[in-house]
C-alpha cells in the first residue's frame, strides 16, 4: 500500500500567552520532517486553524474551516453544535480521513471565549488519530 500520509515539514505550535505561534521544527540537519499518522494529525490541525478561503490566492479556495464564522457569536448550545458540524466537515475534507469517530466542542468556564475541540478520526488505512485544538472564539 502506498504511503497515504506523505511527509511534510514538522510544525511546532507554541502558546505565548499572546496567541499561538507557529514555527518550523529544526533538527540536526535543518528543518525536521513529520511522516505517517503524525503528518495527518498536523495537517488536520492546520486545516482547522486556517479560515476557509484564506488560501484562495494559492488556488485552494475550499481549504480550511468555517469555524471563524462564529467568532463573536454567543457560545450557546446551538452555536457549539454548529461549530462541531464545521469541525466534522473540515476533517472529512481531507481525503486521508475515512471516518470522523468523535467530535467534542466545549467552551471553557475558566476562560470565556475559548473553545476546546477534541476529535478522533479513522484514516483510510484503519489507524486512529486524535486531534485537539483550543480556539479563541471571542
Amino acid at each position: 500500500m502506498a504511503d497515504i500520509f506523505k511527509t511534510d515539514l514538522r510544525i511546532v505550535f507554541q502558546d505565548t500567552g499572546h496567541g499561538p505561534v507557529v514555527e518550523l521544527a529544526t533538527g540536526a540537519k535543518g528543518a525536521a520532517a513529520v511522516t505517517g499518522i503524525d503528518n495527518l494529525v498536523q495537517a488536520l490541525t492546520l486545516r482547522l486553524l486556517v479560515d476557509q478561503g484564506e488560501l484562495e490566492s494559492l488556488g485552494h479556495s475550499r481549504y480550511g474551516s468555517r469555524i471563524r464564522e462564529l467568532l463573536g457569536a454567543r457560545l450557546d448550545r446551538a452555536n457549539l453544535e454548529l461549530m462541531r458540524r464545521f469541525v466534522r466537515q473540515t476533517l472529512l475534507d481531507d481525503q486521508r480521513v475515512a471516518e470522523v469517530v468523535r467530535v467534542v466542542v466545549r467552551s471553557r468556564s475558566d476562560a470565556p471565549g475559548i473553545v476546546d475541540v477534541e476529535a478522533e478520526v479513522r484514516a483510510r488505512d484503519g489507524q486512529s488519530a486524535q486531534i485537539g485544538v483550543s480556539l479563541d472564539a471571542a
